[in-house]
């Protein structure tokens, strides 16, 4: 034995030496030779485990975590280590359990709070089967679904909704959008629709699929939305994560040929969800249909988040190009739609877009129990007060109102306005709001502010209100307006966008943004008893909502008219040569087509989504296809690849990349490329001419390398950060690109 090997502190200095150095496998070693030499040294063992995991040996990493929890079994952090390992080794019910144990051992862990929550659908357990069963409402041995089989000559309609189980996940009061859901959908469950057969399905963003869901326990789950707030009860979190283990537990939704994909929700922050929408469209011909709930993040993108903008952008940018129809929810919506997708695509063929209105009467979504509901503890039942229903954010602009509410109340004194009751949850940009209430102590005073307010209680204050406000910015509906007629009270809004539409003839409205027309019409409604009485009779007869089955039903009939219409998708525009297009998600705050075909250009399954520096290609093939102009004669090509090998566990080394170019069927053209671990470079691709619209770039990154991104395993091929193509003569596009480059070019030689 050498003195080095018998020395543990030499051992373990060297040890941290390789570590720092990146030689995860000879600082692994080191750290087993110490323990051989320290047995009681368990947290060097899961050194020696992070060692391994970070040169993908992970299922050695997870023995090594093993042996040091028979030393340790407390021991928080450990247990989320054994969690992440087994997650990258794919076993997410073994992750979950892990999770669920680090977070009991150190409930104020916020990481491992963090993890458990994310993963709570994944457990699983005989105790934990039969208390799902119960939640679910299902007896042993029933079928979980129980939906019947779909006749042969109907059309299958799948509503896609992953939006509001990941709402639930969080929340149990909904908002807008999953009241809309909530409304459409649970109706259209249960009742027959002839020629339809409907389903629900949500999309598993790690395996890029959708997976079905059940209908009774989704309507188990709408149900007890609506009886009350309280996101941690006991009864409503059994049932949120038994409905997420049934649709975990269930295997890749196949769809039926030429079904349609109603996403009544949001689909724009979920990664990846058009490249899956054109896998399962060549796998069945499913068309997807999604429901436009209004463009505020490209029409007032100042109210709103930045991140929101951005994904919003990126999905509308690709809307055009996978919709087969869009629904709408006003006139405004649709008008907005079509004019931003005709700046996109000038002069390609647009998506047909149905009006759907949302003027439903939110009562008939009520438990039974509900007229006797009282009001909430802060209110007196004889306290006169007006509501304004809307998420505390800049765009609902409570500002304003606030300043109405301060003058009034300065003019006229604290009894003759009555208080201001805000229900909704906190928001952003609203820091100029909360400031003026914060100032002005008479009008903090008046201004009751609420979140989580269960429909009882809510539907509650819309009954005893004397009238309601409801000011924004920009709307693409404005359901509270519908929500007040449908409890017969006056509506205070501004003429603008939608607002128009949802208050029709009814609401009382005013210049936007107008604080002196807002003032005068609030102290008219306020102090004037007979002209409130006169227009409350208004509301009454032209304000009147239509029951969420004739929403409904207009639903379905745009639906099954999309249906009718011939499947053609619309073709992808041709790259335009000598651009560079870039595999980063960028900062784009407004769509357009360049990370749309930055996304198109991958074909198939082996890539995994757009990040904020580029793509990876999975291990094994990737495919790009290349769409080529056809006004121009063939004629041989120039392609450039900005290619980043992943970062190995060992220095030095390469990652032997395989490219063959050609056209699909043809012949093709290979390349060898081998790239240091880690390295980036621009490698350069000379072509012959292809005969054909396509240009197909298979890349085989060989075995690739296991990681752990974005809490998701994956074993990584080569990176692109992004693409030019050109013809060979082409020499201002060639030079223009070198010339934008940082990076040294690298230009393989074609393989015999």
């Amino acid at each position: 034995m050498s003195s080095l090997s018998a020395d543990p502190d030499a051992l373990l200095q060297l040890a941290d030496r390789q570590r720092q150095a990146r030689d995860f496998l000879a600082a692994a070693e080191s750290y087993r030779a110490f323990t051989e030499l320290r047995p009681d040294a368990w947290g060097i063992r899961v050194q020696q485990g992070h060692c391994l995991k970070e040169a993908g040996r992970v299922a050695e990493a997870l023995s090594c975590y093993r042996d040091a929890e028979a030393a340790a079994p407390d021991d928080a952090d450990l247990q989320l280590q054994i969690g992440h390992a087994q997650k990258m080794l794919g076993r997410w019910r073994d992750a979950a359990r892990s999770y669920a144990r680090a977070l009991a051992l150190a409930p104020g862990n916020d990481d491992a709070r963090r993890e458990a929550d994310s993963t709570a659908e994944w457990r699983s357990g005989p105790e934990i089967e039969a208390a799902d069963r119960a939640a679910l409402g299902l007896p042993p041995g029933e079928a979980e679904d129980g939906s019947e089989p779909e006749a042969p000559d109907t059309l299958s309609v799948v509503f896609d909704i992953t939006d509001l189980l990941h709402f639930f996940a969080a929340q149990r009061t909904p908002t807008g959008i999953q009241r809309v859901q909530l409304g459409i959908v649970s109706r259209a469950l249960r009742a027959a629709t002839p020629g339809m057969a409907l389903s629900l399905a949500m999309f598993d963003s790690r395996s890029r699929c959708w997976r079905a869901v059940g209908a009774p326990g989704f309507l188990r789950l709408c149900a007890l939305s609506a009886e009350g707030s309280d996101a941690a009860d006991p009864a409503w979190t059994a049932l949120r994560d038994a409905l997420r283990r049934q649709i975990n537990g269930r295997p890749p939704l196949r769809f039926r040929q030429d079904a349609l994909l109603v996403n009544l929700g949001n689909s724009w922050s979920m990664p990846d969800y058009f490249r899956a929408l054109r896998i399962a469209a060549r796998e069945s011909g499913l068309r997807y249909v999604p429901f436009v709930h209004d463009c505020v993040p490209l029409i007032v993108p100042e109210h709103c988040l930045a991140d929101l903008v951005r994904n919003y952008a990126r999905w509308f940018g690709g809307v055009g190009l996978h919709a087969h129809g869009i629904l709408c929810n006003s006139e405004n919506t649709r008008r907005d739609v079509e004019r931003h997708l005709r700046a996109l695509l000038p002069e390609g063929p647009l998506p047909p877009a149905f009006v759907v209105r949302l003027d439903a009467d939110p009562r008939a979504l009520l438990p039974a129990a509900t007229a006797d509901a009282p009001l909430p503890p802060a209110l007196r039942e004889d306290e006169p007060f007006a509501l304004f229903v809307a998420t505390l954010e800049s765009r609902k602009n409570h500002l304003l109102v606030f300043s109405a509410w301060l003058n009034l109340l300065r003019r006229l004194g604290p009894d003759a306005v009555p208080r201001l009751v805000c229900v909704g949850k906190p928001g952003w940009h609203a820091e100029a709001a909360l400031g003026l209430l914060r100032g002005a102590p008479e009008l903090k005073r008046h201004v009751l502010l609420l979140h989580d307010v269960s429909d009882a209680a809510l539907d509650a204050l819309y009954r005893r209100a004397q009238f309601t406000v409801y000011n924004s910015h920009y709307e693409g509906w404005g359901l509270p307006i519908t929500e007040a007629f449908a409890h017969g009270r006056i509506v205070v809004t501004p003429r603008h966008s939608a607002l128009v539409e949802a208050g029709g003839e009814a609401a009382l409205y005013f210049t936007p943004q107008s604080l002196p027309e807002l003032t005068a019409l609030l102290e008219r409604v306020m102090l004037d008893g007979p002209f409130r009485a006169e227009q409350e009779a208004v509301v009454r007869q032209k304000g009147r909502p239509r029951s969420w089955d004739a929403v409904k039903d207009e639903a379905l009939d745009a639906i099954a008219a999309l249906a009718a219409r011939p499947a053609t998708p619309a073709a992808p525009p041709p790259l335009r040569p000598g651009h560079r297009y870039s595999f980063a998600h960028g900062e784009a705050t407004e769509p357009r087509l360049d990370p749309v075909m930055a996304d198109l250009v991958r074909h198939g399954t082996g890539w995994f989504p757009l990040d904020d520096w580029g793509v990876s290609a999975a291990a094994d093939l990737s495919t790009l296809r290349l769409p080529l102009p056809d006004a121009a004669p063939a004629a041989p090509l120039r392609l450039y690849l900005e290619m980043q090998a992943p970062r190995a566990a060992m220095p030095g080394g390469t990652m032997d990349i395989l490219l063959r170019a050609g056209a699909p069927g043809g012949p093709v053209t290979s390349f060898a490329v081998p790239l240091e671990w880690g390295e980036a470079a621009t490698c350069v691709f000379d072509l012959p001419a292809i005969a054909g619209p396509v240009l197909q770039v298979e890349i085989d990154s060989g075995e690739g390398v296991r990681a752990l991104q974005h809490g998701e395993a994956r074993l990584l091929g080569v990176g692109l950060r992004g693409f030019m193509l050109c013809r060979q003569d082409d020499h201002l596009s060639r030079i223009a690109f070198l010339e934008a480059q940082s990076l040294s070019s690298v230009i393989p030689e074609p393989t015999p």
